[in-house]
């Protein structure tokens, strides 16, 4: 059996990325400070480990875990992020750093624990998570925009870096969706109001996001590395 790493997996979309493996039969390690919604799956190919993203030693001894099991560990998806808002002369340095360290620094280390094994079995697929607000800006959102800007550059670093070794990495870039993260700073009504702007006339749901990081994770993509896939209903085409 393969297995695939999900961290940020107790919520949102890594929640609905988890469920989506599970359901196509992978093993998958879910990395998370929490279980959240995960606490209510029950399967037996589903292990939870409770870890921070911004742990390296926590992130490695997991991973040493998992390619102890002997399965090739298929892929890798880095949904942990957090969005926090402030007027850009606002942001408090604590607010910049955890945004930082979270979701970029993160994003690095889950890679770095996970790579080694990719790198000696020969194959692998990671997919991260940028956003919309990396490319357009978006009010109040400097330190999540920086950060989701530094996870585009990672990515294509990393995918130069290991294509000849068999390795893909890939970035999922979501509009507004309707996750926990926008309902934290706007009321209901206002964040399907987004929708009217939008070509598509709606905004995101979590399934639209699972389904382009199930594609890129999977052999399906063996020829696509390097990219941005921009899951957002045509927002910014005009």
């Amino acid at each position: 059996m393969e297995t695939m790493i999900v961290t940020g997996a107790g919520s949102g979309i890594g929640l609905g990325l988890a469920r989506k493996l599970l359901a196509e039969n992978y093993r998958v390690l879910a990395w998370d400070i929490a279980p959240g919604d995960l606490a209510g799956v029950n399967d037996d190919n589903l292990a939870f480990h409770q870890l921070d993203v911004r742990d390296a030693d926590a992130l490695a001894e997991a991973a040493a875990e998992a390619a102890g099991w002997g399965d090739r560990i298929a892929g890798l998806s880095t949904c942990a992020a957090i969005y926090r808002t402030a007027p850009f002369l606002e942001i408090a340095e604590d607010d910049w750093d955890d945004h930082l360290n979270i979701n970029l620094k993160g994003t690095l280390l889950a890679c770095q624990a996970v790579l080694p094994a990719m790198l000696e079995q020969g194959s692998g697929s990671i997919v991260m998570f940028s956003s919309l607000i990396a490319r357009r800006g978006a009010m109040n959102s400097a330190a999540y925009a920086a950060t989701k800007g530094g996870v585009l550059g990672l990515c294509r670093a990393l995918a130069l870096d290991h294509a000849r070794a068999g390795i893909r990495a890939n970035v999922v870039s979501p509009g507004i969706a309707d996750t926990a993260m926008p309902r934290r700073v706007m009321a209901e009504a206002d964040l399907f109001a987004k929708g009217d702007d939008i070509p598509l006339g709606r905004i995101g749901m979590p399934e639209d996001m699972v389904e382009a990081a199930s594609f890129l994770l999977s052999d399906d993509a063996s020829f696509v590395t390097g990219q941005d896939i921009r899951v957002n209903g045509g927002a910014g085409l005009f």
